[in-house]
């Protein structure tokens, strides 16, 4: 981590005006820990969302200013999210959740999976990384294989090691738990599956909101996360490699196939939904100026360095409760302490069950 960013406090007030439900009555009292639930939106996206529900919702990119100007809202969507990843916009694709990104992409690798391959999946992955690559593998005859965990609900690369063949045509894995919080070795676990030839999905959800997902050096052939995890409207974001784009069978409307960032858009675009996303800009950069001052780095680096300060905060506040958890009756399923986690926690009441410390 940047050491200017260790030595700068994140204001959590100043963050806090940036969403207008703080700014309600219905906010008062509350705190949420429904981590599926996602987070607020952002004042600039509300503000973006607004916008276009109220002056453009007409069919984008026609022939009349106010078509028009939908059209360019939603392309400065897209480009916020190229420029916030770091990475060229074909090969983003905006859908309606991770879900159903996840999905299209394993119904696009009948392109080219066939009786004998392998797809491996983690126990740890949420259903959404799993369920799918289930069907395909049910529909080509590939195999599925699974990466189970530990007692303690981690992964270990060993064992992944084990099941990795010349076979092996997908590895897919979470970037970190959605249940224990546990971030697993990305890096290595995507260099194990490229050495068998295998193209290896990520599924950022569960890690985006604490880490804002910097892709400029990405090796992953496909990482997914969800906007409305991150501030924003409810879509989910899947970059795909360009090599890995290539082998996939499109899944979009036929006069869409040969636009890259439609190939695998199955639903349609959310118009005003991918129009909003530019309000992400906004956001980042006002947290960046308030907390760093002006600075002509990409957005991708400014998103980063806020997002690492963000990262430090929750952990400082996760590793109390943590530490309280241990002097109660309760089992914390995972690591017991903040080292190589996140803020996600999971427990088992001892009251409520035979097992005991």
């Amino acid at each position: 981590m940047n050491n200017f960013v260790d030595q700068v406090t994140f204001d959590v007030d100043f963050a806090r005006k940036q969403f207008p439900f703080f700014e309600s009555k219905t906010a008062e009292g509350w705190a949420f820990f429904d981590n599926a639930g996602g987070t607020f939106p952002c004042r600039s996206v509300v503000e973006k969302l607004d916008c276009f529900y109220r002056y453009n919702k007409v069919q984008p990119y026609g022939d009349n200013p106010i078509a028009a100007a939908a059209g360019e809202q939603m392309d400065q969507g897209r480009q916020v999210i190229k420029e916030l990843l770091g990475v060229p916009l074909d090969t983003i694709t905006i859908g309606p959740s991770s879900t159903q990104n996840l999905n299209t992409l394993s119904a696009a690798c009948t392109g080219f999976l066939k009786s004998g391959d392998e797809i491996i999946v983690s126990e740890q992955d949420h259903e959404a990384n799993i369920g799918g690559w289930e069907r395909v593998a049910n529909l080509t005859g590939a195999s599925l294989k699974l990466w189970t965990v530990k007692k303690d609900g981690d992964l270990d690369v060993q064992d992944l090691e084990t099941l990795l063949t010349q076979r092996t045509k997908v590895v897919c894995v979470t970037h970190s738990s959605n249940i224990i919080g546990t971030i697993n070795p990305i890096e290595e676990i995507i260099d194990m599956g490229h050495a068998f030839g295998a193209k290896v999905v990520i599924d950022g959800v569960s890690f985006a909101p604490h880490h804002w997902p910097d892709l400029s050096n990405t090796t992953a052939d496909a990482y997914c996360f969800s906007t409305y995890k991150t501030y924003a409207t409810h879509l989910g974001i899947m970059y795909i490699a360009p090599g890995f784009l290539d082998v996939l069978a499109p899944q979009c409307h036929f006069f869409n196939a040969a636009r890259p960032w439609s190939k695998l858009d199955t639903a349609g675009p959310d118009h005003a939904g991918i129009a909003a996303l530019s309000g992400l800009e906004d956001y980042f950069e006002t947290l960046y100026h308030h907390h760093f001052g002006a600075s002509a780095q990409p957005l991708h680096v400014k998103a980063a360095k806020i997002s690492s300060l963000m990262n430090q905060h929750e952990a400082e506040i996760c590793g109390i409760l943590l530490k309280k958890l241990c002097a109660l009756p309760v089992k914390i399923i995972g690591k017991s302490s903040m080292d190589g986690r996140e803020a996600n926690v999971s427990l088992i009441s001892y009251q409520h069950t035979s097992a005991q410390p």
